[in-house]
């Protein structure tokens, strides 16, 4: 296995036969672009033009490390940033905000809510081997959901999270929640085996049009509960197949029995623009034409949006798989 990372530490948490995929997902590339925006207001004071959910998602961010500081002294400067990690080898990791000062650092994170502990840990003790400090926290700044999460590490609880990883390296594989980031996710002996079962829950194939063994199976908790998680898997290879298939019908090969359809066109104005370039139109009705806008998008108009004025509607619940 390759030298360990501190971003790799997580996963290998959740699955000790974790590997990078070679290729830096959207996701990702995101996450540099707006760590990099973040870098850049706090030494201008000025958020660099970005799409709007991006601009306040690295606003928030800032303002969050504002707070956080207190009047000490913080660097946000990559080459500043650089954390020696002993127990990785000597890895260098980068954080994105450092207060020596306060014994803290803070790591701004995209996309979905996951459990960085392990990263945080392993950052808290290569700044506490650095400094001599016995007490770290770790603030994790989740800019999407406007959400801080802290660490709070002395040096044996960081070593302990640190070292119960990598007492997990290279154990059997574990389906989990990080495998579509793994470079072994659609060779995985567990993922391929859960996707070869996925449709024989019932032990006879996929049940026949008069066969009543879904609905039994559907209808037995446990049974329903391996379906789904079976099903979840099968999911990813299906994706993966799809994908596949487009790149070779692009590519002008033949995939028997599937064609590429004619691409949904949108098309779009923007009102602020239609009603610059024509002024005899009424703004109200306009507006009224337009329709609702996020709660969200509102504050951003006007500081305080009354309370008879936001309509509360609940989409169908999530179905999620519960640890």
């Amino acid at each position: 296995m390759t030298q360990l990372r501190p971003s790799s530490l997580p996963k290998l948490k959740a699955c000790g036969q974790f590997e990078s995929a070679p290729k830096t997902s959207e996701a990702a590339e995101r996450g540099l672009k707006l760590d990099a925006a973040l870098r850049s207001a706090w030494e201008t004071g000025v958020v660099p033009p970005l799409v709007q959910t991006d601009a306040i998602a690295v606003a928030w961010a800032l303002d969050k490390i504002l707070q956080l500081s207190n009047g000490m002294f913080v660097t946000m400067v990559e080459d500043q940033c650089k954390i020696e990690i002993s127990a990785l080898n000597g890895y260098v990791g980068t954080a994105d905000a450092i207060c020596l000062r306060g014994a803290w650092h803070a790591d701004l994170k995209t996309g979905q809510i996951y459990d960085y502990e392990a990263q945080m840990a392993a950052y808290a003790l290569g700044l506490m081997e650095e400094t001599g400090f016995d007490v770290w926290v770790a603030y994790l700044l989740f800019a999407d959901q406007q959400k801080l999460i802290s660490h709070a590490f002395t040096r044996k609880m960081a070593q302990e999270v640190v070292d119960k990883v990598l007492a997990n390296v290279g154990t059997a594989p574990t389906p989990n929640e990080y495998c579509n980031w793994c470079a072994k996710s659609l060779t995985c002996e567990a993922r391929v085996d859960g996707a070869a079962k996925a449709m024989l829950v019932l032990g006879n194939n996929v049940p026949a049009a008069q066969d009543t063994g879904f609905l039994e199976m559907i209808s037995d908790p446990d049974r329903l509960s391996l379906f789904l998680a079976r099903c979840k898997i099968f999911d990813d290879f299906r994706e993966a197949a799809e994908a596949k298939a487009r790149e070779l019908l692009t590519a002008g090969e033949s995939v028997p029995g599937w064609k590429l359809g004619t691409p949904r066109a949108r098309k779009t104005v923007d009102l602020f623009e239609l009603w610059s370039a024509c002024p005899e139109v009424n703004a109200g009705q306009m507006l009224k034409v337009a329709g609702s806008i996020s709660l969200k998008d509102a504050q951003q108009v006007v500081d305080k949006v009354p309370d008879h004025l936001v309509q509360v509607t609940y989409s169908k619940a999530p179905l999620q798989q519960s640890k």
